[in-house]
């Protein structure tokens, strides 16, 4: 190799050598471009065969892939840049045609529902909005005839919990998908494809990362369904970074450690909000009192989760800011599944893109108030919501 100053500043210390050490913690892959000296490896490289591009794969996003596949339980899983992109990369791949039907949570977040309508209403395909949580939306499901149905495992905001048994029976007769966004429980409180799911698809920016430091999105299932999507992302570009894969599977790691306690403090925050006069109900699948509590014992093997919705009595949108305001432990953001405790008003946030009318047929109304229980002390958590509840009710 050259001597030259300006050659040896860009190649010098690129590849180690001499070492058998095996790190305890991944590298960090951050080039975009590697070579090969081998021609014919070069060739096999751009088929995938090795790391060479990384919008064909990557190393960082490749083990976080079979990470979160060996914890959903799948043969294979497909990292994106967001859960939104996997979230349209499903709908993507169904090949839909005019004239089909989309099935889809009525009441789940909003910006999902956005994005599937826009999708549809381009291909000509129909969308119809059901509460899945509802003992009909089987019978309702084969009626309608889908080509894919996407639920959410625990609806959000409000935490319904849908019987995805016999919502992947009544797919299976009409030959239609079932892609489970299974965010709420994570990996560690339900395993979709498991219990029937086609696709399970994560916001790994949530539970997964569990740090709010790195947006994510995964798709898992069998090797054939996963297929299409690995070829189509390589053509979209949706791929997840190195930084946000290594920080997503750093987190990974801690998962079962953290949900854990997540769902401890949990019904422990939702327990001391029951008891309070200022609060008109109480959302939690892990409460006796939740109409959906029985299915909840069923298709949650590893808790009930670490989130918790409630209404504020006789409150609207000025109490709920209020509130939001006043919180001192908790902090008030847009998203979850980080060690500290997030709130938000679920209307003006996760139901932001969702119209009045699809609210109120949701039931998602002005005084719910969403909760991402973190890992401080439970009673800490619970005593600065119902101080910040008092707070906003103040005549």
């Amino acid at each position: 190799m050259s001597t030259k100053r300006q050659t040896v500043a860009v190649h010098a210390g690129s590849r180690l050598t001499g070492s058998k050490s095996q790190p305890v913690v991944p590298p960090i892959h951050v080039s975009a471009v590697s070579y090969f000296e081998d021609s014919d490896e070069l060739d096999a490289a751009l088929d995938g065969k090795d790391y060479v591009y990384s919008r064909i794969s990557a190393p960082n996003a490749v083990l976080l892939e079979e990470a979160v596949a060996a914890l959903e339980g799948a043969e294979a899983c497909v990292v994106y840049a967001s859960g939104m992109a996997a979230l349209r990369a499903v709908f993507e791949a169904q090949g839909l045609r005019e004239g089909d039907t989309v099935v889809m949570a009525a009441d789940g977040y909003g910006v999902t529902r956005s994005l599937y309508k826009n999708l549809a209403a381009r291909a000509g395909v129909r969308v119809e909005a059901l509460v899945l949580s509802e003992a009909s939306a089987p019978e309702r499901v084969r009626a309608l005839r889908p080509r894919l149905v996407l639920m959410e495992s625990v609806t959000n905001p409000l935490l319904r919990v849908p019987d995805i048994r016999a919502l992947s029976r009544a797919c299976r007769d009409v030959g239609a998908a079932l892609a489970v966004d299974s965010t709420f429980p994570s990996p560690h409180g339900q395993r979709a494809c498991e219990l029937g799911a086609d696709y399970a698809i994560q916001s790994t920016t949530k539970w997964l990362n569990g740090h709010s430091d790195a947006l994510g999105g995964s798709v898992s299932g069998s090797r054939e369904r996963m297929a299409p999507l690995r070829a189509a992302r390589l053509l979209h570009g949706d791929v997840l970074g190195p930084f946000e894969a290594w920080l997503t599977l750093r987190g990974v790691r801690t998962l079962p450690v953290r949900m854990k306690a997540h769902c401890a403090h949990a019904a422990h925050v939702a327990r001391r909000l029951s008891e309070s006069p200022h609060i008109a109900r109480v959302h939690y699948p892990g409460l006796p009192e939740h109409p959906d509590h029985a299915v909840a014992r069923e298709v949650l093997e590893g808790g009930f989760g670490g989130m918790v919705a409630f209404d504020i009595r006789d409150a609207g949108r000025p109490e709920c800011f209020r509130f939001l305001e006043a919180v001192k432990v908790a902090r008030a953001g847009p998203s979850l599944g980080d060690v500290g405790t997030l709130v938000m008003h679920a209307a003006s946030a996760s139901a932001r893109r969702m119209t009045p009318e699809e609210r109120q047929a949701a039931g998602i109304g002005e005084s719910l108030i969403r909760v991402s229980v973190g890992l401080e002390d439970p009673d800490d958590i619970a005593d600065d919501l119902l101080a910040a509840v008092a707070e906003a009710v103040k005549r």
